[in-house]
Order: structure tokens, then C-alpha cells, then sequence
């Protein structure tokens, strides 16, 4: 079996399409730039297009991501040939993702979300850390805690004052 990582940016919105059995698979166009020096020293530059596949539970995030998201899908590669309406050979390069994950904040709004002008964006929790809950799942309160010399918990503003990044 063929394991891939694809690090690329999304050629088109999703397209959801169901099997005969109901099954929902949503595929997406994933460009991958390689870029290299030839051997008389000029860059040169190759795009190559995959198409991932997604079924399951990581579908219905697939969906509300659109065209020009950086993605990095993780999956398995299945390598194809056929022929164009011209009669030319060619190859197709399919990957049934098993994890695809989104790397730019291009995505789709919910349909039945409102749009208020005052609302505050929900922020998006980075490494596991999120400034909206009590504490953060890496284990940086405690310390950050312990440090300030307070008996009590930490607040979320002290948790992420003391973060390296």
C-alpha cells in the first residue's frame, strides 16, 4: 500500500457525491508545487493535481472548506490510467484521505450562521491551547501557576502569557 502526504492548495470547491449504497464521499482537487533546480541552474517550477477523496467522518469537514485552502491530506495513494477524449494515455493519481486537515482560514460559512457585525470571531484553538477554556490540554497551566506563586488556578490570560510562541 502506498501512504502520501499531499501539501497543497485546493483547485476547486468541494464535490459531494454519494455511492449506491448512500455512502457520501466528497473528493477535492489538491495542487502540489515542486520546486527545483535543474542542472544548468535555472528554477524550475511543477505542479501536479490530486484528487482526494474523503468518506466518513472527516467528510463533513471537507465540505465547508473552498477553493484556494491550503490542506494537508494524509492517505492512501491509488494510481490509475486511462485515456483522454483525444485517445492519449494518461495517468490519474487518487488519494482516499485518511486525515486532511486545513492549513489556511479559507473556509465556507455555515449557511444558517448570521453574519452580525458585532459578533467576536471564534478563535481557533492552536496546538491544543484555547484561551477560552479554564485551562490548556498541554500542561502549561499547572506550571504557569506554580511560577506566579498564586495558590489558586490560573486564568486563561496568565495560561497564555507564559506560552513560547
Amino acid at each position: 500500500m502506498l501512504r502520501v502526504s499531499l501539501l497543497g492548495n485546493m483547485g476547486a470547491d468541494p464535490e459531494v457525491r454519494y455511492t449506491a449504497k448512500g455512502v457520501q464521499i466528497v473528493a477535492i482537487r489538491v495542487a502540489v508545487n515542486q520546486v527545483r533546480t535543474g542542472p544548468d541552474g535555472e528554477r524550475q517550477e511543477n505542479t501536479e493535481w490530486f484528487r482526494v477523496r474523503v468518506a466518513g467522518r472527516q467528510s463533513e469537514f471537507v465540505q465547508r472548506l473552498s477553493k484556494g485552502t491550503r490542506v494537508l491530506a494524509i492517505g492512501r495513494l491509488d494510481i490509475g490510467h486511462y485515456q483522454s477524449r483525444d485517445g492519449e494515455s494518461r495517468t490519474s493519481f487518487d488519494v482516499w484521505a485518511d486525515n486532511v486537515q486545513a492549513l489556511s482560514r479559507q473556509m465556507t460559512s455555515e449557511p444558517d450562521q448570521s453574519h452580525d457585525s458585532d459578533a467576536e470571531p471564534a478563535e481557533p484553538a492552536v496546538a491544543g491551547v484555547s484561551s477560552v477554556s479554564g485551562g490548556s490540554s498541554n500542561g502549561r497551566g499547572s506550571r504557569a501557576s506554580a511560577r506566579s506563586g498564586s495558590s489558586g488556578a490560573a486564568t486563561p490570560a496568565e495560561d497564555l502569557e507564559d506560552l513560547p510562541f
